[in-house]
């Protein structure tokens, strides 16, 4: 195995854990009362640069690594559109789970989150967890392919 991709690898986990860590650990459970304020922002930002180093890596990677032949160039840019749909079809029903058992928007009096907004420690996993995760890898990988179409001229 090369360096590279036992980088990627390495890096690839750790997002992951990042991604974790927040949807887990940083983002408190709707029928739990918080007054800690929102504690995720500092495991958001020691992560950033991990996130960052990721997203990259898989674009480095899926760029050089992309296969010559059309056919299978096509077929995973394919495959990867159709599961960023069904990932966003699974983001909205979380989302949508989420605000019910928060008990509504930030705007509704009754809800939970009540003039925090949309990012506080209840709103955390909307935003970091396994779906966007890889969703977020996959259109690197989609913005991968057409780099490596573009750089190859395939077609």
């Amino acid at each position: 195995m090369s360096k590279k991709l036992i980088f990627w690898i390495l890096s690839f986990l750790f997002s992951f854990f990042g991604f974790y860590l927040i949807e887990h650990l940083f983002t408190v459970n709707p029928h739990v009362t918080s007054g800690n304020g929102n504690l995720g922002i500092l495991v958001i930002f020691l992560f950033t640069p991990v996130f960052i180093s990721s997203w990259v890596n898989t674009f480095k990677l899926v760029k050089t690594k992309m296969v010559k032949d059309g056919k299978i160039t096509v077929g995973i840019l394919l495959f990867s559109l159709a599961g960023c749909v069904l990932l966003m079809i699974e983001m909205n029903d979380y989302t949508s789970e989420l605000i019910t058992a928060l008990g509504g928007t930030p705007d509704n009096p009754d809800s939970r989150i009540y003039r925090f907004g949309w990012f506080n420690q209840y709103t955390n996993s909307l935003y970091f967890n396994v779906y966007t995760f890889f969703l977020s890898h996959i259109v690197t990988v989609i913005l991968g392919i057409l780099s490596a179409i573009r750089r190859t001229n395939i077609y």
